[in-house]
């Protein structure tokens, strides 16, 4: 497994630099001619130097502290594991962390890749390929090179397939990790001793396979209509076939000469129980053989990228498109657009069809023809459990298409800890709105509700201790509840919206910036349980959160080829590089205590000269109590203060001043950062970290 670690580990690295990006035209890869057209899995695409340019301060890992404390773990687990891959990892952890921001420009730098150019990951065979474009081939040799040589690990510089490359042997079969170079991209794959010239050929990219991708990955594109940015593809199917040698593809080839004195392998070409549960699993999985993925829209405008992505599972059984179509149900508008709102969710399903298109595909499923023990007992299991049960539910949720709740906005009182005003719009997606009041009536709580069924809105007296009304009414097909000014119009556009099936399962939005403002003007010392840990959590969250401007949305839903989900998002562009900010000149500064408030405490004098000064005055400011003096760095989101002299105090303006017995070196990791206020998460050598904020005078 450690072996297997390394070298996954080594091609995420090198794959972080794949980005995905928009041409102003359509194209085909070159690399596209070295992916076998028997591929089971391909992720490729196109990089563009526009868009390139919108992320290149963007952060990959933006090393925030809980990036940092990730990072730190997964550092200290590799030391403790102690092997070559384990020393390679933490050496490269450790000067990436050192050498940069942690921005996209930056890691890219880091590496020598490109801003642009064609990538892929593929697999040839059951081997992994990662060809991505460089800008300097000598940057990442000798980067890999002085890795392997600070970690202790040995590797070789030779030729293979006419060109130079690195190869590290990581087991004791000579199975090699490679990477080669060309003017213009790197190669990261895996060799052993059984393959042969024309393997190692067609994986470094020498030499064309001879049927290649490239058609099949037209037809995706057509199909799903999807840009040149991206396309993914994983094949289960395929890979299924190679793993069970049912077919005679490269992943078929590759199991039998890499794995078939293996007891796996031994069991799976010799045991007919195995081979009887394999043609099983086929004849399933050939029913829903792919996942694809890509864009059909992606494109800068001004500070903003709008992106518009698809999923599908393929699926080829026409009876369970039927069912799932079906079971299609409605989710209204109000959850769709993130602009206006926190956040949304939404539910689809046809309540009315649920327990005859489930009784189909229980059908389908205990009738079906199989030989593999397990499918068997699995079938008898199965007729033990008849959905005709369901009918007991789902009869009283009769005429229900969906539901949707959308939170458009929300203020906390500090003092009673409850919604002092709530922005929000709740409903019941259905053709039989009189059903949903009858549930209503079972509820104890809620027996007293009637609500009119002529349009017009009540107020509800809810068993809830909140001082703003809350509404209810029918409006066509829809039973709703709403508060505040945005629910009251997003009722509005509710009453005309019909109830066609529009999707299959989920459907969400998010919008992150008001998400932030959210969290930035909530009194967390009001919340129940909240401790200064609690708080300092919350404030590393927000700080992930801050750095990511945008505004999501998805939906699922079935169409002709199978279940899909379709999303959108639109993503600014930062206006501020957090690690550039000028700290130089005065602050103002206050500790958050243990109840999670802010405390005004001292000032802060940063100076050009690298020099920096600190102090505290009495309540009535008339004289100094505390005061320091230090030599300040700052490195990316770092900040260390060391002093030049053991900090001075006194309990009065009276008292002497006494000295501290140690001069000290604290360590702030940059939080919140705006041009005027940031926040400081200090760390000290045996010492509970603490947080202090200060705001530019």
């Amino acid at each position: 497994m450690k072996k297997v670690f390394f070298v996954l580990a080594l091609i995420i690295i090198a794959g972080l630099g794949v980005w995905k990006y928009k041409q102003q035209h359509s194209s085909t890869s070159a690399i596209v001619q070295y992916v076998p057209d028997d591929t089971a899995f391909y992720m490729g695409g196109t990089t563009s130097k526009s868009l390139a340019d919108f992320f290149v301060d963007s952060p990959i890992l933006g090393f925030s502290p809980s990036e940092k404390r990730a990072l730190n773990e997964i550092q200290s687990e590799l030391l403790t594991a102690d092997t070559p891959a384990a020393k390679f990892l933490n050496a490269l952890l450790t000067d990436y962390t050192e050498k940069t921001d942690g921005t996209y420009g930056a890691f890219s730098d880091y590496f020598g890749l490109a801003y642009e150019g064609d990538y892929a990951v593929y697999l040839h065979g059951l081997v992994p390929v990662i060809n991505m474009p460089i800008a300097d081939k000598q940057k990442i040799v000798n980067l890999f090179k002085t890795i392997s040589e600070k970690a202790g690990v040995n590797y070789q510089e030779k030729t293979l397939a006419q060109q130079s490359v690195l190869s590290w042997v990581i087991d004791k079969n000579d199975l090699q990790l490679i990477l080669a170079t060309t003017d213009s991209s790197a190669i990261v794959t895996m060799i052993t001793a059984k393959d042969t010239e024309t393997d190692i050929d067609e994986r470094l990219a020498q030499k064309p396979v001879p049927v290649s991708f490239e058609e099949t990955l037209a037809d995706i594109r057509e199909q799903q209509d999807y840009t040149d940015d991206l396309v993914f593809m994983f094949d289960i199917e395929k890979l299924l076939k190679g793993l069970f040698t049912a077919d005679n593809s490269r992943a078929s080839q590759d199991f039998k000469r890499y794995f078939s004195d293996t007891p796996l392998a031994k069991k799976s070409l010799n045991d007919p129980d195995a081979q009887l549960c394999q043609a099983d699993t086929l004849k399933l999985v050939s029913q829903a053989p792919r996942v694809l993925m890509g864009y059909n829209d992606m494109e800068v405008k001004g500070n903003q990228l709008i992106a518009k992505v698809n999923a599908l599972l393929e699926i080829n059984n026409e009876m369970v498109i039927n069912v799932l179509e079906s079971l299609q149900g409605h989710i209204p508008n109000h959850v769709g657009n993130p602009g206006d709102k926190i956040t949304s969710l939404g539910l689809a399903l046809d309540m009315d069809n649920l327990t005859p298109g489930v009784t189909k595909l229980w059908t389908a499923f205990t009738n079906a023809d199989f030989s593999c023990p397990d499918l068997q007992e699995a079938q008898l299991k199965s007729k033990q459990m008849s959905p005709m049960v369901l009918g007991a539910f789902t009869g009283m949720a009769q005429g229900i298409k969906g539901v949707g709740l959308s939170l458009f906005d929300l203020e906390l009182d500090a003092e009673s800890e409850l919604p002092l005003r709530l922005d929000f719009l709740f409903s019941v997606e259905t053709s039989n709105p009189t059903g949903i009041l009858s549930l209503l009536q079972m509820v104890p709580e809620l027996a007293s509700i009637r609500i009119p069924d002529d349009g017009s809105e009540v107020t509800l007296d809810l068993p809830l201790p909140v001082d703003f009304p809350v509404y209810a009414a029918i409006k066509g097909s829809h039973v709703v509840v709403y508060s505040g000014e945005k629910g009251k119009q997003a009722v509005a556009a509710i009453s005309s919206e019909d109830l066609s099936p529009n999707a299959l399962g989920f459907g969400s939005s998010m919008n992150y910036t008001k998400l932030v403002e959210l969290i930035e003007k909530t009194d967390f010392s009001a919340l129940p349980g909240t401790s200064m840990e609690g708080c300092m959590e919350i404030y590393s969250t927000l700080d992930t959160l801050r750095g990511t401007e945008m505004q999501l949305s998805y939906q699922t839903a079935v169409e002709q080829r199978g279940l899909s989900l379709d999303g959108s998002m639109i993503l600014n562009k930062p206006q501020l590089k957090t690690s550039d900010i000028d700290i130089t000149g005065q602050w103002k500064t206050a500790y958050l205590d243990d109840t999670c408030h802010w405390v005004s405490d001292g000032a802060e004098q940063w100076n050009e000269d690298g020099t920096g000064s600190y102090k505290e005055s009495n309540d009535a400011a008339s004289c100094d109590l505390y005061k320091s003096n230090y030599q300040w760095e700052k490195n990316g989101r770092t900040l260390t203060l060391t002093d030049i002299s053991a900090p001075q105090y006194r309990d009065s303006c009276q008292d002497e001043w006494q000295q501290e017995a140690t001069k000290e070196t604290l360590v702030c990791e940059m939080i919140n950062i705006k041009q005027d206020s940031f926040q400081c998460l200090y760390f000290m050598d045996g010492s509970e970290p603490f947080i202090y904020q200060y705001t530019r005078e």
